[in-house]
Protein backbone atom coordinates (compact mmCIF):
# COMPACT_ATOMS: atom_id res chain seq x y z
CA UNK A 1 0.00 0.00 0.00
CA UNK A 2 1.42 3.55 -0.77
CA UNK A 3 1.76 6.60 1.29
CA UNK A 4 -1.04 8.76 0.23
CA UNK A 5 1.09 11.89 0.80
CA UNK A 6 3.81 11.01 -1.23
CA UNK A 7 1.27 9.84 -4.08
CA UNK A 8 -0.22 13.17 -3.32
CA UNK A 9 3.70 15.40 -3.60
CA UNK A 10 4.05 13.44 -6.96
CA UNK A 11 0.52 13.97 -8.87
CA UNK A 12 0.83 17.56 -7.60
CA UNK A 13 -0.09 20.29 -10.64
CA UNK A 14 0.69 23.82 -10.10
CA UNK A 15 -2.17 26.40 -11.17
CA UNK A 16 -4.74 23.34 -11.91
CA UNK A 17 -7.67 23.97 -10.56
CA UNK A 18 -6.99 21.41 -7.39
CA UNK A 19 -4.12 23.23 -6.41
CA UNK A 20 -5.69 26.68 -5.53
CA UNK A 21 -4.59 26.70 -2.05
CA UNK A 22 -4.14 30.65 -1.82
CA UNK A 23 -6.28 33.23 0.96
CA UNK A 24 -9.48 35.24 -0.70
CA UNK A 25 -9.09 39.05 -0.01
CA UNK A 26 -11.31 40.31 2.56
CA UNK A 27 -14.08 42.83 1.22
CA UNK A 28 -12.13 45.43 3.45
CA UNK A 29 -8.56 44.37 1.73
CA UNK A 30 -10.31 44.85 -1.90
CA UNK A 31 -11.55 47.97 -0.66
CA UNK A 32 -8.56 49.50 0.50
CA UNK A 33 -6.18 47.88 -2.68
CA UNK A 34 -8.62 49.85 -5.09
CA UNK A 35 -9.80 52.82 -3.20
CA UNK A 36 -8.10 55.83 -5.03
CA UNK A 37 -7.60 58.67 -2.73
CA UNK A 38 -6.18 56.04 0.39
CA UNK A 39 -3.70 54.90 -2.68
CA UNK A 40 -2.24 58.76 -3.34
CA UNK A 41 -1.87 59.26 0.56
CA UNK A 42 0.46 55.95 0.21
CA UNK A 43 2.34 57.35 -2.75
CA UNK A 44 2.95 60.48 -0.85
CA UNK A 45 3.98 59.21 1.98
CA UNK A 46 6.51 56.47 0.16
CA UNK A 47 7.96 59.55 -1.94
CA UNK A 48 8.55 61.85 0.82
CA UNK A 49 10.42 58.42 2.78
CA UNK A 50 12.48 57.90 0.07
CA UNK A 51 13.33 61.50 -0.26
CA UNK A 52 14.50 62.06 2.75
CA UNK A 53 16.55 58.98 2.31
CA UNK A 54 18.06 60.48 -0.98
CA UNK A 55 18.84 63.82 1.25
CA UNK A 56 20.03 61.97 3.65
CA UNK A 57 22.76 60.12 1.55
CA UNK A 58 23.89 62.95 -0.46
CA UNK A 59 23.71 65.81 2.15
CA UNK A 60 26.55 64.35 3.79
CA UNK A 61 28.80 64.61 0.91
CA UNK A 62 27.82 68.06 0.33
CA UNK A 63 29.97 69.31 2.94
CA UNK A 64 33.51 68.45 1.70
Amino acid sequence: MEDKSVKDLTEYVPYSKEARSFMAPTKYTVFIRTFIPWQLVKFIYYNLKMLRVLLKGHGRFMDT
